[in-house]
């Protein structure tokens, strides 16, 4: 604490710098509030205000979501508020330098005792750490680097998709059977919810696109002369994909010129649990069905560059790791490709050894007949000349999305 004394009518400040060393100077000044205010500013001179500028979590939970992520998807964004929610309510009020790593391991064993997964505690760090890195930018966070720490998420990526058949017969299942006795008005709403919900599966498993690009897919993003659907930007990139020969007639069927593509499927979820099970397949989510696309194109041996690509990923490792999921059939087919005459862990102490074998057979490929039209536009280096289509015996729906067309919808059965 600094202090003033007087001399020749003046007064003058005695003070200590931030290292430490004492300080006298005059304050020019016979007054002596005017010396106080001036000796005032010269002690807070020595200090590093900038040091001591912090602020609470929940205000850079706030900065991180609300500003860093405001061009984010919509879905991201409110991803973050999410697990932004959590953190705010075990840290909040917390300030930036004094978070400890105690505290922050304190809130992960809080968490787990909640019954949080694992996965969703590792985001909520991830969160976090982002709002702690954007505070360091504006000098509003001055403690350790690590002070958040590692954390094991134990994700466990799922590798359920359906085989040709298993869609088929998942699409059949869609929507519950009406009464035997429904009158005319229910039975159409019922044809026209199943043929909604129809052309959404067919359209993720046959062209990729994620739930929240489906649903803002609208018609005149849909080429069908030049046979292809431009999927709108969502959580990556927009991109083209062909028409598949499956899908072509459904587009044609349905198309009404402009507006959404699809009906919004809010309970979609769940309505595809209980769709599974009255099928007898594996229950399958959304995102499953875009694993089911790109495995199929996995298994006909596309380029994992390509399926990457189709998929709306700006490398290769998502499908190597989750979607591009490998049947029994191509796994034999592999090994079927080993050179028959391959000594590789013979002993050749042991007497008489048998001869070697023949050469291997591969294995039938799966039931996937590779048939993706080319583009012709010069953006179709992104889709691939070969492709899937799922049999399609048994594939047809009435639909009624465009009453006032003159020709009335019929059924449709894919060549």
């Amino acid at each position: 604490m600094g202090q003033l004394f007087k001399r020749g009518g003046t007064w003058y400040a005695d003070y200590f710098d931030r290292n430490g060393g004492r300080c006298r100077c005059s304050t020019r000044t016979s007054d002596i509030q005017i010396a106080r205010a001036r000796l005032r500013d010269l002690e807070l001179a020595t200090t590093d205000r900038a040091a001591h500028a912090t602020e609470t979590i929940d205000a850079a939970l706030a900065y991180f979501v609300d500003v860093v992520h405001a061009s984010s998807p919509s879905g991201t964004i409110r991803c973050y508020q999410q697990k932004a929610r959590h953190v705010s309510r075990l840290l909040g009020a917390t300030l930036l330098d004094k978070l400890t790593r105690e505290a922050v391991e304190r809130y992960i064993a809080t968490r787990i005792a909640e019954a949080a997964h694992p996965h969703s505690v590792h985001k909520e760090l991830v969160v976090l750490r982002g709002a702690l890195k954007s505070a360091r930018g504006r000098d509003r966070f001055h403690g350790d680097a690590d002070v958040v720490p590692k954390f094991d998420a134990q994700y466990q990526p799922r590798t359920v998709y359906l085989t040709p058949d298993q869609f088929l017969s998942l699409v059949d299942h869609l929507v519950p059977p009406p009464r035997s006795n429904s009158k005319p008005g229910p039975l159409a709403r019922y044809e026209a919810r199943k043929a909604n919900r129809a052309l959404y599966c067919l359209l993720i498993a046959l062209a990729s696109p994620r739930r929240g690009e489906l649903e803002a897919l609208r018609w005149e993003m849909i080429d069908i002369g030049r046979g292809v659907i431009r999927i709108p930007k969502g959580k990556t990139v927009s991109r083209l994909v062909a028409i598949h020969p499956v899908l072509r007639p459904w587009i044609e069927a349905m198309h009404v010129g402009d507006g959404s593509v699809v009906e919004p499927w809010s309970n979609i979820v769940r309505d595809l649990e209980l769709a599974c099970t009255r099928a007898g397949v594996p229950r399958v989510t959304p995102n499953d069905l875009r694993r089911t696309f790109a495995s199929w194109l996995v298994q006909a041996g596309v380029s994992l560059y390509v399926v990457s690509r189709l998929l709306g990923h700006k490398s290769t490792r998502m499908v190597e790791l989750v979607y591009g999921q490998l049947d029994e059939a191509t796994l034999a087919g592999a090994i079927g490709k080993l050179p028959g005459g391959c000594d590789a862990g013979v002993t050749y102490a042991v007497p008489n050894r048998g001869a070697a074998g023949g050469g291997g057979t591969a294995a039938s490929p799966p039931s996937i007949v590779n048939s993706v039209e080319e583009s012709a536009i010069s953006a179709s280096s992104v889709v691939p000349r070969d492709g899937v289509e799922p049999p399609t015996r048994g594939f047809s729906v009435l639909m009624d999305r465009a009453p006032k067309r003159a020709n009335p919808l019929r059924k449709l059965r894919a060549v």
